[in-house]
């Protein structure tokens, strides 16, 4: 009876044993058997670049050639699923488990056949976070992420600008204008960020499919301010189009409220194509198929009706970018002339 109730004892345990086991194996692993959780972005809220691979040829179907390497950070284990919106024909995805937490680099397979030759800007999804990168599509290969040489206002990453006050703002002369590769998606556009030294001030500008330039900004002047206050948000706007004849006139948005002087209330800018293939001089420099600007800012105080505030003129060279931005004033002009790209 002893060696009995002892065996069933040590069976007993046994299970007990096995049990428990089990138990702490299925804890381990109830990550695994849920969603991952984790965000694009780090700590700061700033998009990682995407390091796109791969040539993107109108018609050709997409390969295992074809892909992005992008940065994630985990924060739960799980199951995950990362992708993009299909845009001219393509799109990107890659699922599965996150097997540890923290940062990790995950490769999306490219799908679809690229439709036309020109730049597509994906938007990432994962876990309610957003992120963008460009893919550029061509008739022959060789194509890659970023902006053409065809851009009146190139964003392909690391371009950069010198440019020159002319006279120079208080002790200020020149600063240089950099692309970056952080990205902030608004208005359903992908937009680029311009750092600019020793301004210390960033930009931010996108360009769609159609041949149009927008600024994710207020409505003054790209680098030169009017306003004495601004609200703490942007608007989105076209400051340039190649697609449209000379003459050609639209506005921005309202945008308030900003404060001119003593004044309160909301302005806007209205653009005016001025001229189309033109050649323009900038610093001895000559540049061909020049599209100039006009930008003339108004302002409508409280109670009152819209007035031109300022008007002033930019030169865009293809395959360069803003050469030059003169802009009257009552005692001077004042001009924002390119000196150097790298």
């Amino acid at each position: 009876m002893n060696k009995f109730t002892s065996r069933w004892v040590l069976l007993l345990s046994a299970v007990l044993i096995f049990v428990a086991c089990q138990k702490e194996i299925s804890k381990e692993g109830t990550g695994l058997g849920g969603v991952a959780q984790g965000s694009l972005t780090d700590s700061s809220g700033s998009c990682k670049d995407a390091d796109v691979r791969g040539d993107y040829v109108i018609d050709q179907a997409l390969t295992d050639s074809n892909y992005v390497i992008i940065k994630v950070n985990f924060t739960l284990q799980g199951k995950y699923k990362i992708y993009t919106d299909t845009v001219n024909g393509m799109w990107f995805i890659d699922s599965g488990f996150a097997l540890t937490t923290g940062p990790a680099t995950v490769k999306l397979k490219g799908h679809g056949k690229p439709i036309l030759p020109n730049r597509a800007d994906f938007v990432l999804t994962f876990n309610g976070s957003f992120c963008a990168f460009s893919v550029v599509t061509s008739t022959t290969g060789g194509s890659s992420g970023g902006g053409t040489s065809t851009d009146y206002f190139p964003n392909t990453l690391n371009s950069n600008w010198t440019y020159e006050y002319l006279p120079k703002l208080g002790t200020l002369d020149t600063f240089r204008s950099t692309v970056t590769n952080q990205t902030v998606f608004f208005d359903n556009k992908v937009f680029k960020q311009y750092d600019t030294n020793p301004l210390g001030e960033a930009y931010y500008f996108s360009k769609d499919n159609a041949g149009n330039y927008y600024a994710l900004s207020t409505t003054d002047f790209d680098y030169l301010f009017i306003f004495d206050s601004i609200p703490n948000s942007f608007i989105s706007y076209p400051f340039l189009k190649d697609n449209v004849a000379v003459a050609t006139t639209w506005e921005s948005a309202e945008y308030g409220k900003v404060k001119l002087g003593v004044e309160v209330g909301v302005s806007k800018a209205v653009f005016t194509i001025m001229g189309k293939g033109i050649t323009y001089n900038v610093l001895g420099t000559t540049y061909s198929d020049v599209i100039s600007v006009k930008r003339v800012i108004h302002f409508k105080p409280d109670g009152g009706s819209y007035r031109s505030v300022i008007e002033g003129t930019a030169y865009y060279a293809k395959g360069v970018g803003l050469i030059d931005q003169v802009i009257p004033a009552a005692s001077q002009s004042v001009s924002l002339k390119r000196k150097e790209i790298f």
